[in-house]
């Protein structure tokens, strides 16, 4: 029992220790530091890629919903589309969230359709569950969600 309680001891120092290590306060975190920032509207911008980005519904969507969504979105004066893989790629940061991607995103989705076509019937997208990129059918939507990006106005 006394072996127990030196081994749990030492994993919550371990554990505190690394804590230490890994963490940052606010008050330590530079402005230049910071890649996503979400407006009032909504738009997050991402200052590595220059993109920006829009959530959709948190509902499921099939790739044709989606891509209607995405091209009758007028936030900010318009101009989105569907996002390329490497952009979604680009988002995923494992343990950021529940869904691997920054909290400002708020997005409920573990299934990101993007613009681009397998062939006729399937689109690709990416799985931020688990970070892999694949093709469903266009019909299919369960637990597939939108986000639309642009070019930084």
């Amino acid at each position: 029992m006394a072996q127990w309680h030196r081994l749990s001891a030492m994993a919550l120092v371990l554990l505190v220790l690394w804590s230490f290590g890994k963490s940052q306060s606010l008050a330590e975190v530079k402005p230049e530091q910071v890649r996503f920032t979400k407006a009032a509207n909504g738009v997050i911008t991402d200052r590595v890629t220059g993109l920006e980005w829009y959530v959709g519904p948190n509902q499921d969507n099939n790739w044709h919903e989606a891509k209607a969504w995405v091209e009758n979105l007028t936030v900010a004066g318009g101009g989105w589309r569907m996002p390329t893989i490497p952009e979604l790629k680009a988002l995923y940061q494992n343990g950021a969230s529940p869904y691997n991607m920054d909290p400002l995103f708020e997005n409920q989705g573990v299934w990101v359709w993007s613009g681009q076509m397998n062939d006729a019937t399937t689109a690709w997208g990416y799985a931020f569950y688990n970070g892999l990129e694949g093709w469903h059918g266009i019909n299919y939507g369960y637990g597939r969600q939108a986000l639309a990006v642009r070019s930084r106005r």
